[in-house]
C-alpha cells in the first residue's frame, strides 16, 4: 500500500491541529458563557426556579435559548471560517516546505541520469538551503571526479600511444627489412619499452598513494642529508651553464619521516627544475620555519602561469600540453609527492613567475632530536 505524500501529511496535519484547536476554543468558550449568563439571570432575580438561594435553577426562556442559539451558530460559522483559513494556509505551507523536496528529487534524477552539471536553486526554510546546498557540493565533487577520470583515461591513452605507436614503427621496419636491427636500433626499442615501464610503474605507484597505501619505514631524519645527496645526483641533470646549490644550517634539519619517500619528493622537484631551467641556477634549500622544517627548490626557469599553478599537483596536468612525455615527465611525479608530503603530516607549496622562475617546495613538522655524535 502506498504511503501518503508529504504534501498531503502535512496538509491534513495542520488542518487537524487547526480544527481541534477551534473545536476547544468553542466548546470552552459555549461552556462559560452559559454559565455565565446563567449567573447573570440568577443575580437579577427574575427566572429562578423552586427553592430559591443556592438551590434555585434557572428557567430560560425564549429570549434567552434564541440568544444561546445564536452563540452556537457563531461558533459553528467561527469553526468554518477558522477551518478554512486553516486548510488555505496548511496548503500553501505545505506546498512551501515540498517544494524545494521536489526541486532535489528533480535535481538527483538529472544527476543519476549523467546530468552533472544540474544544481538546485538554494530557497526556502534554513534547513532546506542546507540541505541544497549540500547536494550542490555533492554534485560538484561528482562532477569533478567525472571529469578527473575523463581525463585520467584521455591522458592514459595518450601517454601510451606515443611508445607504442613508435615501438610498433620500428619493430614492423625490422620485420619488413625497411629498418636494420643495428645497436641504435635496438637501443630506442629499449629507450621506448623504458618509457612505457616507467609509465606502468608511476600509474602504479599514483594509484598506491591515492589509496592510502603506502608503506612508510619511520625514522629520525636530516632533511640537509637527503637534499644534499639529491642535489648530488642532479647535478648531471642540469643543462649546460646552471648552477645547483644547496643551503642548509649548521647541524641539519631532522623530522620524524620516510628517508626514502622524502627523497623520492626531493628527486622530483630538483629533476623538474633542471628539465625546466636553461640558464641561470637551481637553488635547493632546508630551513626553519616556525615549528616546521621547509625545503624549497628554486630555479631561473621560464615560470608556471598563475592559471595553471594551483593544478600542477594533479596527475597528468602540464601547462603545455603540447609537452611530449620525454620533456614533460609522465605527469605523476608531483601527485605522488603531494601524496608523500600530506601522509607526513605536511604541506606542499608553489610559487612561480613566469619567464622569471619557480619556488616550489614542501614542510614537514621539526622533530627536536640528538643529532647523532661522530
Amino acid at each position: 500500500m502506498s504511503r501518503p505524500s508529504l504534501i498531503r501529511q502535512v496538509f491534513v496535519s495542520i488542518l487537524a491541529v487547526a480544527l481541534a484547536a477551534v473545536l476547544a476554543t468553542g466548546l470552552v468558550a459555549r461552556r462559560a458563557l452559559e454559565a455565565s449568563f446563567e449567573e447573570y439571570l440568577i443575580s437579577l432575580g427574575t427566572h429562578s426556579g423552586p427553592g430559591g438561594g443556592m438551590a434555585r435553577r434557572v428557567v430560560l426562556g425564549g429570549a434567552e435559548q434564541t440568544f444561546l442559539a445564536g452563540v452556537d451558530r457563531g461558533i459553528v460559522i467561527s469553526v468554518v471560517i477558522a477551518v478554512a483559513l486553516a486548510a488555505v494556509a496548511a496548503l500553501l505551507l505545505a506546498r512551501y516546505l515540498v517544494e524545494p523536496l521536489r526541486r532535489l528529487t528533480t535535481a538527483s534524477g538529472a544527476l543519476a541520469s549523467g546530468d552533472l552539471a544540474h544544481r538546485v536553486e538554494e530557497r526556502g526554510p534554513a534547513e532546506i538551503r542546507e540541505l541544497g546546498a549540500a547536494f550542490n557540493d555533492m554534485a560538484a565533487s561528482i562532477e569533478q571526479g567525472e571529469d578527473l577520470r575523463r581525463r585520467l583515461v584521455t591522458d592514459v591513452a595518450h601517454e601510451l600511444r606515443n611508445p607504442i605507436a613508435a615501438l610498433r614503427a620500428q619493430i614492423e621496419g625490422i620485420a619488413e627489412g625497411v629498418l636494420l636491427a643495428d645497436e641504435h636500433r635496438l637501443s630506442s626499442l629499449v629507450d621506448d619499452v623504458g618509457t612505457l615501464s616507467r609509465l606502468v610503474d608511476d600509474l602504479q605507484e599514483l594509484s598506491v598513494a591515492e589509496a592510502g597505501r603506502l608503506r612508510y619505514e619511520i625514522a629520525p631524519t636530516d632533511l640537509c642529508a637527503v637534499v644534499e645527496t639529491e642535489a648530488g645526483r642532479a647535478r648531471a641533470l642540469v643543462q649546460r651553464g646552471v648552477t645547483l646549490e644547496v643551503s642548509c644550517p649548521t647541524g641539519g634539519a631532522w623530522v620524524t619521516a620516510d628517508e626514502f619517500r622524502i627523497a623520492q619528493v626531493v628527486r622530483n622537484l630538483l629533476s623538474n627544475a633542471a628539465r625546466h631551467t636553461g640558464a641561470g641556477s637551481v637553488i635547493a634549500a632546508v630551513a626553519p620555519f616556525g615549528d616546521r622544517v621547509r625545503v624549497t627548490v628554486t630555479d631561473t626557469g621560464e615560470g608556471i602561469d598563475a592559471a595553471d599553478l594551483p593544478n600542477i599537483w594533479e596527475r597528468f596536468y602540464r601547462a603545455d600540453a603540447s609537452r611530449a612525455a620525454h620533456t614533460g615527465g609522465t605527469g605523476v611525479g608531483l601527485a605522488i609527492a603531494r601524496r608523500i608530503i600530506e601522509d607526513h603530516d605536511g604541506t606542499v607549496f608553489a610559487e612561480s613567475t613566469p619567464g622569471a622562475g619557480s619556488t616550489i617546495g614542501f614542510e614537514l613538522p621539526l622533530d627536536e632530536v640528538q643529532v647523532p655524535s661522530a
